[in-house]
């Protein structure tokens, strides 16, 4: 796992993603834990498994995994909200449960952005599937079909003339 051959996207996921495995493991934030771990996943699997290619591009699963990351995100801001209404009365108790929630969703937002950009950095083409994950052009024509080749005609035949009928 060698850090320097990140580039700034991938870099930023991956503190994105580190920010969500810890305040997801301290808030109880299961769902951005995952998809911190999957993170990493797609970052470094290039450098793990060479030989091993993704379902798509790099940039489009990046975006998928950090656009529900900031989903989760999104909805661990909602609960940041009841947080703050009984962070008076148990104080102590949820001080804890605040820092990973606020860790989980800081890394939340990171895996999005860090997802859309390297989704932009690729060209913004969404390529999930058989696609290869390096090409994004078209599959080349089909070969035009061979030219019909003309076949001599042949002049009707007539019909047989019969000299009484000409009455």
């Amino acid at each position: 796992m060698d850090f320097s051959k990140l580039d700034g996207n991938e870099k930023l996921a991956t503190y994105g993603a580190i920010a969500g495995i810890i305040g997801g493991l301290i808030g109880g934030q299961w769902l951005i834990l995952i998809l911190g771990v999957a993170m990493i996943v797609l970052v470094f699997l290039p450098q793990w498994s060479p030989q091993t290619t993704l379902p798509g591009s790099k940039g489009t699963l990046m975006l998928i995994v950090g656009g529900i990351a900031a989903l989760g995100a999104l909805l661990g801001l909602l609960a940041l909200l009841t947080v703050f209404g009984a962070f008076a009365v148990y104080a102590g108790f949820l001080a804890g449960y605040l820092i990973g929630l606020v860790l989980s969703v800081i890394g939340g937002f990171l895996m999005g952005w860090a997802g859309w950009q390297e989704f932009q950095s690729e060209g913004g083409k969404f390529q999930v599937g058989n696609a290869s994950a390096g090409t994004t052009s078209a599959p080349p024509p089909a070969a035009p079909p061979p030219a019909a080749t003309p076949t001599p005609m042949e002049p009707p035949a007539e019909a047989p003339r019969d000299e009484d009928s000409r009455l």
